[in-house]
């Protein structure tokens, strides 16, 4: 066999050789992503079960107080059917979402009762 024919063939098994290492290597790192991805994602979905569990109280003294701001607003008397919390406590929002929804919720009209 010629000496340029045995040369190139062995460098040819070499790149072959880096090529298919390099494509182990990011197929590797690939499944290590999406395994920890994988978990992650479990991981939100069970705080998110457990958030929606939890039993949401309120205490009669603050309800008493909300009861009191919307009969003087609204001059009259009305029932309270539900109180919730807009954002929850351990959600990461912006200031625009919450300047929108403060937006949005005071351009609200509450009619008289006559």
């Amino acid at each position: 066999m010629p000496e340029w024919l045995s040369y190139s063939l062995n460098l040819a098994a070499v790149g072959i050789s880096i090529v298919f290492g390099a494509l182990a290597i990011i197929t590797l790192a690939v499944s290590l992503i999406r395994r920890a991805d994988d978990r992650w994602i479990r991981h939100e979905e069970a705080q998110h079960a457990a958030a929606v569990d939890k039993d949401q109280n309120i205490d009669t003294t603050t309800l008493v107080l909300i009861c009191a701001a919307v009969a003087t607003m609204a001059r009259g008397r009305y029932h309270i059917r539900r109180v919730r919390r807009l954002m929850p406590s351990t959600a990461v929002h912006g200031t625009w979402s919450l300047q929108g929804r403060a937006v949005l919720h005071g351009s609200h009209v509450v009619s008289k009762k006559r």
